[in-house]
């Protein structure tokens, strides 16, 4: 279903420039100067250009970790009479981890990229991603859902049924570039701009982060769900490296963050008829706690090599996210990915 949306999404794009009429080819038009306008604004033709051919497909593999820690402290007498097993009596422990290989599919129409992956280990369940990178400003947004995650937890140091628990991961990123007239975000990362010469800028990011870890079977209820939800600010730096007049590039940039809001919600179902009153004192610091600042980190590097009509592109992302709250429950949501794209211009 997900590959036939693209299909249909690509056909539209291409297709509709020569059919549309009416309304219809104006605002198309308009959607079609407003990325390309986005593309040329404000930057110095001498450091940074629009290449001739700014559109690409890409074809790219995708290997992907995610790493989810939870540390949860225990407010009750004597845990382990309660929760038979447990290693350590004041507070559980859970460490979930998976990684993926994949294909993606994508199109980058003049800086508004789509991304539809193509699993091949550790299915997605759903993945959809949507960028629109521009010369001075630009946004992403992601959206994953990953099951049969491996893990281990402090109850007997058991391994956890990859089956009984999901991790669901979505984010929403903007960023803007002060240095935008030198230095192009979107080219090295992307290659669908060219940095002709060397240069680097601060940034600034702002983004709402959101992860749900469900699992069955592992704290008292027969289901648990831990919804953090993250807005969160910060500052970094990036630099291109060109050679060759922009047709290679090394980008690296490092942009620590701050939660500048953050929630956690938790979820538990138990079977019909438990009093789940008991309970309470066991669960009281994911329900009462409340939140505080925290540190968060996004890192990427990339290297792309151009041709006229080819591009072939490493790129490597980190991000961490965490949360903590008075009564010291810990989280911390890890994800790396590194991904090799091979891009046709047109």
């Amino acid at each position: 279903m997900r590959n036939r949306l693209f299909i249909l999404f690509l056909i539209s794009l291409t297709a509709l420039p020569l059919f549309a009429g009416g309304n219809l080819k104006r605002a198309w038009s308009s959607f079609n100067r407003w990325l390309e306008e986005g593309q040329r604004s404000g930057i110095d033709t001498n450091y940074v250009q629009v290449p001739t051919l700014n559109r690409q497909v890409y074809l790219g593999t995708y290997a992907y970790w995610q790493n989810y820690k939870m540390h949860m402290p225990l407010y009750v007498e004597d845990a382990s009479t309660i929760v038979q097993g447990i290693t350590d009596p004041d507070k559980y422990k859970i460490n979930a981890h998976t990684w993926q290989a994949e294909v993606d599919l994508g199109i980058d129409w003049k800086g508004l990229a789509l991304e539809l992956p193509i699993p091949l280990r550790n299915k997605y369940l759903y993945s959809f991603g949507l960028a629109k990178n521009g010369s001075v400003w630009g946004a992403r947004f992601r959206y994953k859902h990953l099951n049969k995650i491996d893990g281990t937890c402090n109850i007997g140091d058991s391994i956890i049924d990859r089956e009984s628990n999901v991790i669901n991961v979505f984010f929403l990123e903007g960023y803007y570039i002060f240095k935008h007239k030198k230095f192009s975000l979107s080219a090295g990362l992307y290659a669908d701009m060219v940095q002709k010469q060397s240069a680097g800028s601060p940034l600034i990011y702002a983004g709402y982060y959101h992860s749900r870890y469900n699992v069955s079977k592992i704290f008292p209820a027969n289901y648990d769900s831990f919804r953090t939800n993250q807005f969160c600010i910060g500052g970094g730096y990036a630099y291109n490296f060109s050679f060759l007049r922009g047709r290679l590039v090394l980008h690296a940039s490092l942009v620590p963050m701050i939660s500048v809001h953050s929630d956690l919600h938790h979820i538990a179902d138990f079977d019909d008829g438990e009093d789940m009153s008991e309970w309470a004192a066991f669960y009281h610091s994911a329900d009462n706690g409340k939140a505080r600042l925290n540190w968060n980190l996004f890192g990427r590097f990339a290297v792309n090599y151009s041709f006229r009509h080819h591009i072939v592109s490493l790129l490597a992302n980190y991000r961490s996210y965490g949360y903590r709250n008075d009564l010291k429950l810990h989280i911390r949501n890890q994800e790396a990915d590194i991904q090799l794209n091979f891009c046709t211009r047109f």
